[in-house]
C-alpha cells in the first residue's frame, strides 16, 4: 500500500509538536520540584495571554461572519472553531500555574499594606473567580457553539435527515452575539488584572477595548495560516481569489481599528501627563525597551498597512501570510509591553531557558491539540459552504 507522503508528514510534525509539549511538561514539573524553582514565569505568561486572546478569537471570527451573513469565510468556520477549543484545557491549567508561581508578583495588588484598604474585589478569591469563571463560561459556549455546527457534519442515516438546516442555522444565528458577548466579558477581566491593575492607580476604560481587537486583529490574520495548511492538506479547494481578498479587507480593517484604539489609550495617557501612567508608557517608548516597542508598531500598523493597499497582496496568500506572522509577532509585543517594563527596567524575554521551554511547551500542546482534532472531525462545515446566504 502506497503512503501519502503528505499525511506522513503530519505524523511526524504532529510527534515534533508533541514531544515539544512534553519537555515543557518535563521541564515545569523539573522546576517546581526544585529547592530553587523561581516563583513566576515572565515569557510563559506573556505566552499564554497571547495564545489565549487568538485562539478566543477563532470562534469570535465565525460568530461575526455569520451575523453578517458573510458567505466567503465558511471555509474556515470549521477549524477557526476548533482552535479555539483547542487552547480551553491550556487556558484552565495554564491561568491557574500563574496563579500559584506569579501570584507574589503579577498580583502583588492582593497584599495591601495594613493601613491601606483592600476592596473585596481585590482579592485572591475573587480574582480566581472572575478570571475562571469568564474563561469556563466563555469556552463552555464555544463548545456548546461549535458541537451545534458539527452535529449536522456529523449526523449520518436518518439522523441526518432528521435534521432541519434552517433551524440549527437560525440558533448559530442566535447564539453568535451571546458568544460575542462572552468573549467580551472574559477579556476584560483578563485585561483588568493582568495589565491595568499592574500599572497603580491606573483607570482606563479605553484599554480593555484596545485589548480586546489586538486579540481580534492577531486571530483574524493567524485564520490565514488555515488557508496555508489546508493547500497542503487538500490543495485548498475552498479557499479561491474571492475568499482570500475579502479576508485581507477585514485583516486591513482590523489594522485601522487597532491603531485607532491604541492611538485612543495613548492620547488620554499623553495628554493627562500623570507620572504614574506616563511613567510606564516612556519606559516602553524610550531606552532598553525602544526597539520592542518600534517593532510593535511597525509589524502591527506600517508594515500591514502599507501592503494591503496594493490589491496584488490581498491576492497572494505568501503575502498575506508574511504580513499575518508580521501582526501576531506584533500582538506578542504587545503582551510583553503590557506586562514586563512595569516589573523590570532592563527584562530580556529569551535569557532564560526555563522560560523559553514553558512557553515554547505550550505552544507546541496547543498546536498538536488542534492537529488531533482536525484529523477526529469534519474540516469543514459542509453543510453551511452548501447554502447560500
Amino acid at each position: 500500500m502506497a503512503i501519502n507522503p503528505q499525511s506522513q508528514r503530519g505524523s511526524i510534525a504532529l510527534n515534533v509538536l508533541i514531544a515539544i509539549f512534553l519537555v515543557g511538561v518535563a521541564t515545569l514539573v523539573m522546576t517546581v520540584s526544585s529547592a530553587d524553582a523561581g516563583p513566576n514565569f515572565p515569557l510563559f505568561t506573556v505566552s499564554f495571554l497571547f495564545l489565549l486572546g487568538i485562539s478566543q478569537a477563532g470562534v469570535v471570527f465565525t460568530a461575526m461572519l455569520r451575523i453578517v451573513e458573510a458567505d466567503w469565510g465558511k471555509p474556515w468556520y470549521r477549524l477557526a472553531e476548533l482552535s479555539t477549543l483547542a487552547y480551553f484545557p491550556f487556558a484552565i491549567v495554564g491561568f491557574i500555574l500563574i496563579i500559584y508561581f506569579a501570584r507574589d508578583e503579577l498580583f502583588y495588588w492582593l497584599h495591601a499594606a495594613p493601613e491601606e484598604h483592600l476592596n473585596p474585589w481585590l482579592n485572591i478569591n475573587w480574582l480566581v473567580i472572575r478570571n475562571l469563571g469568564g474563561l469556563f463560561l466563555f469556552y463552555g459556549l464555544a463548545a456548546f457553539y461549535a458541537r451545534k455546527s458539527l452535529q449536522v457534519d456529523m449526523a449520518s442515516g436518518d439522523a441526518a435527515l432528521a435534521i432541519d438546516h434552517d433551524k440549527v442555522e437560525a440558533q448559530l444565528y442566535k447564539l453568535s452575539p451571546i458568544m460575542i458577548i462572552a468573549f467580551i466579558a472574559c477579556n476584560t477581566f483578563i485585561a483588568w488584572d493582568f495589565a491595568m491593575m499592574i500599572i497603580p492607580h491606573w483607570h482606563s476604560s479605553v484599554f480593555p477595548i484596545h485589548y480586546w481587537f489586538g486579540n481580534m486583529f492577531a486571530g483574524f490574520a493567524a485564520v490565514i495560516a488555515i488557508t496555508v495548511v489546508m493547500r497542503r492538506v487538500d490543495g485548498g479547494a475552498h479557499f479561491g481569489p474571492h475568499q482570500i481578498k475579502s479576508l485581507g479587507m477585514l485583516v486591513t480593517a482590523f489594522t485601522l481599528l487597532w491603531l485607532y484604539f491604541f492611538w485612543a489609550q495613548f492620547f488620554v495617557i499623553w495628554f493627562g501627563n500623570l507620572p504614574h501612567e506616563t511613567e510606564p508608557l516612556w519606559r516602553q517608548m524610550y531606552g532598553h525597551y525602544a526597539p520592542y516597542f518600534w517593532t510593535m508598531i511597525i509589524a502591527c500598523f506600517l508594515l500591514p498597512l502599507i501592503a494591503f493597499v496594493f490589491a496584488i497582496v490581498k491576492r497572494s496568500v505568501f503575502a498575506m501570510s508574511v504580513i499575518a506572522v508580521s501582526i501576531n509577532l506584533g500582538i506578542w509585543v504587545n503582551k510583553y509591553l503590557m506586562i514586563m517594563p512595569v516589573m523590570s527596567p532592563d527584562n530580556r524575554p529569551f535569557d532564560h531557558w526555563v522560560d523559553i521551554a514553558l512557553a515554547l511547551g505550550l505552544l507546541a500542546g496547543f498546536l498538536a491539540t488542534i492537529v488531533i482534532l482536525a484529523r477526529r472531525l469534519p474540516l469543514y462545515s459542509k453543510w453551511e459552504m452548501s447554502r447560500e446566504s
